[in-house]
């Protein structure tokens, strides 16, 4: 059965490659949800089979099960040293593991080693590309070095993966916002919030939108904003300026002085 939302990803990056040239400035920042994209684990320690190239064939070296699972608790302290050497260690067992290279991948972004982090991602692509996670922290890094356009096709393939993924939807919204594209990136926030109704970053960032229209949606952009909040965003001095704008003074004195004889 055909299914126009299945294209969607090879549509939507034609669109954006052949009819918006310009972004829009930006009223206010959005938010991209990197932390839920970074914290959701890309290692499974009991499945790391999953990460060996499809043409081996075997069981993973000893010992790459305990290092990915020490790698793991690591990560889940925030202690980015002691994972960076469990998965380096786990590397030199099993050096074509998608897995391990993912998941060093994201210790090194976290360590602000973007062009080390970049390069171990790529090559995890290469062995396993059905892995959305590194999709998705790719099109972090392209977002963040300006190279919009490979965000967007990084991003249309994690969607092509995990289509049912709002942390996608979500980041690929905001990414196509920056290309100026603004009913495109309010459909994929739209579907994120489809996906998941509780999740913030998306009801802030359609408050964005709304707000950034002209006129601006303040009623629409009222309810996404505080839902943002309910959800766990913390708030934006800006946008609360904007939904609540201070009144104006009244002036001292009449507004005509009379005129005597």
């Amino acid at each position: 059965m055909f299914s126009l939302h299945r294209f969607l990803p090879a549509l939507l990056l034609t669109l954006l490659l052949n009819e918006v040239s310009h972004a829009q400035e930006a009223a206010t920042e959005t938010r991209t949800g990197e932390e839920e994209i970074l914290a959701k684990p890309t290692t499974n320690p009991t499945g790391l089979q999953v990460g060996l190239n499809p043409k081996e064939s075997g069981k993973l070296p000893k010992g790459t099960e305990e290092l990915a699972k020490a790698g793991a608790l690591a990560s889940a302290d925030l202690d980015w040293p002691t994972a960076k050497k469990a998965y380096t260690d786990m590397l030199k067992l099993a050096p074509d593991n998608a897995l391990a290279l993912s998941n060093l991948g994201t210790v090194e972004y976290r360590l602000g080693n973007v062009a080390e982090a970049e390069k171990l991602l790529t090559k995890a692509t290469q062995i396993n590309p059905a892995i959305a996670q590194n999709w998705m922290t790719l099109g972090l890094i392209y977002r963040k070095k300006g190279q919009t356009h490979l965000a967007v096709s990084a991003l249309s393939r994690a969607l092509h993966e995990e289509p049912g993924d709002p942390r996608i939807h979500n980041l690929l919204g905001v990414t196509i916002r920056d290309l100026g594209w603004i009913l495109g990136a309010e459909t994929e926030l739209q579907r994120a919030l489809l996906l998941d109704p509780t999740y913030g970053s998306a009801h802030y960032n359609l408050a964005v939108m709304y707000l950034d229209r002209s006129p601006p949606l303040i009623e629409l952009a009222r309810r996404h904003y505080y839902a943002a909040i309910d959800y766990g965003e913390e708030p934006s001095v800006r946008i609360e300026e904007r939904l609540n704008p201070k009144p104006n003074k009244p002036k001292d004195g009449p507004d005509e002085v009379s005129k005597t004889p």
